[in-house]
């Protein structure tokens, strides 16, 4: 069953990878890496930030515009006062604490995250080696046990990620690829809480472990409990993984540190250097200060520095998004897919890889050192010259 999704997936792996051929090393090891990943477009904040920049120029000179142009000397005097006010409280509002403290915090839940997410190789592979070879059903049986792991992991992470929920909606599709039977889907489709669902896919295989310790197919009794506990790890670590990405952050500080953000941005729109008014009553300026109120340079680069660290964050909180930064669950099924295949064919026919392991064992390679070739050599160079050598300590 598993070799359908394997092989549809396959084609899509294939295509995946293209996009890697252009990939910049973060280390910046050669010279110009530094200039390539700072001009960089794909995956950069280039790419979450573009809009709102184009807004904010667009108002800071539509603002500039009016306050030239369609204001009286007096409503320009009131304009100088927001002004003035708006620079003075840019210049007070010390919101890089803040960010610092909302980039950790959201950096350390992320580590927390990427580290309890569950894999199933461990899983499957104990219970492939325990069970002993030739079995009546055997192949079925790990066949069965494997698919169900994998079928758990993609309940849960349908769960947590809305790009796996979008290729798989629902139980039919799942069945459609071959991760799920009939009769299986019927009996899940019967659960309320969809959290309930893969819950009761490990429960198929709790049973599936007692049945092979009744039927005495382990190598050891002691497999069956070991198994059991490798088995309540792989639930305990699909419990965290839910329960760290639905409660990741506190919603209270996203809010304060997206409310600070645009606070800040709003007022560095108003920001401007005052100018003076000459006797004649006009309004008149350097003309330095005159470019720089069409090209809001100091403005612009502080705003979208603080607001390049907020979108940063935001992206660290929910790592399983559809952004190109965040992690590729999709993918991640495909290789736990292929793994449990590979897995599979350990117990199915074992002779291929016990044949290349015995090779290798029988034949050793030439390029490791023989220890007793070398001394011999030293003893004979030592009888040719009579000039005494020192045996390798090797």
């Amino acid at each position: 069953m598993i070799s359908r999704v394997d092989e549809r997936l396959r084609l899509k792996k294939k295509s995946s990878l293209k996009g890697y051929s252009d990939f910049v090393s973060p280390t910046a090891s050669e010279f110009g890496d530094n200039i390539k990943t700072v001009f960089r477009w794909k995956g950069s904040i280039y790419s979450h930030i573009w809009k709102e920049f184009l807004i904010y120029i667009a108002l800071y000179i539509g603002i500039t515009l009016l306050a030239d142009f369609g204001l009286t000397d007096n409503s320009r005097g009131h304009f100088e006062d927001i002004a003035a006010y708006c620079s003075s409280f840019v210049s007070s509002l010390q919101i890089v604490l803040l960010l610092g403290f909302f980039t950790s915090t959201a950096m350390q839940r992320w580590f927390s995250l990427v580290q309890v997410i569950v894999g199933t190789s461990k899983v499957t592979a104990y219970f492939v080696h325990s069970l002993k070879e030739n079995q009546p059903e055997g192949v079925t049986i790990v066949q069965q046990y494997a698919r169900w792991i994998v079928l758990s992991w993609t309940l849960v992470f349908r769960m947590i990620c809305p790009g796996l929920k979008e290729a798989y909606p629902d139980l039919m599709c799942l069945q459609n690829e071959g991760l799920l039977l009939e009769h299986e889907r019927l009996e899940l489709e019967m659960e309320q809480n969809a959290k309930s669902q893969s819950l009761v896919v490990i429960n198929w295989n709790l049973a599936l472990l007692r049945v092979c310790a009744r039927r005495n197919m382990f190598y050891v009794a002691a497999d069956y409990t070991r198994n059991l506990d490798c088995l309540m790890v792989f639930k305990k670590n699909c419990n965290n993984a839910i329960k760290f990405a639905t409660k990741n952050i506190p919603s209270a500080l996203i809010q304060v540190v997206t409310v600070a953000v645009y606070s800040y941005g709003l007022a560095s729109l108003m920001a401007r250097t005052p100018t003076t008014r000459a006797p004649d009553g006009t309004w008149k300026e350097k003309p330095v200060f005159a470019v720089i109120s069409y090209i809001p340079i100091t403005n612009a680069v502080k705003f979208f520095l603080f607001y390049s660290w907020l979108k940063f964050g935001r992206m660290a909180s929910h790592p399983f998004g559809d952004d190109e930064d965040d992690i590729d669950v999709i993918r991640l099924l495909y290789s736990h897919i292929e793994d449990a295949v590979r897995l599979q064919s350990l117990y199915v026919d074992t002779s291929p890889i016990e044949k290349v392991a015995m090779t290798s064992i029988s034949n050793p390679s030439h390029l490791w050192i023989d220890h007793a070739k070398i001394r011999e050599k030293a003893e004979k160079r030592r009888g040719s010259s009579h000039i005494p050598v020192q045996e390798s300590g090797l």
